[in-house]
């Protein structure tokens, strides 16, 4: 199993068609930094694609969510980042927005 070891993610609001592959994405995200993973989702929010460049290549991947729907965060930028823990929160099927409403009241910024 891959894995990718990543500091920082971007998650790509609105709908991208998932029929696209690597260089689809690539193009979607312009000039692709090494050690970034991109995020982008379906219009039914239950596919996703990530894609992460290195030294060695391109890797690109899906992750499907069979009985729910992954909780997308919109940003009118386009983009926005995630941290690791909202990342891991995202993949399970989690809600992304109630982590950082939570870390708001808390004052966890970890």
């Amino acid at each position: 199993m891959a894995r990718i070891e990543t500091e920082r993610c971007y998650v790509y609001g609105g709908v991208v068609d998932l029929r696209k592959g690597a260089d689809g994405l690539r193009s979607l995200v312009g000039e692709a930094e090494q050690g970034v993973l991109y995020l982008f989702s379906n219009r039914t929010r239950a596919l996703l694609k990530f894609l992460s460049v290195d030294a060695t290549g391109v890797f690109c991947g899906t992750r499907r969510l069979h009985h729910s729907r992954f909780d997308w965060p919109e940003s009118p930028a386009g983009r926005q980042k995630l941290t690791a823990d909202e990342l891991a929160c995202l993949l399970i099927g989690g809600d992304v927005k109630k982590l950082r409403f939570k870390k708001v009241l808390t004052g966890n910024q970890a």
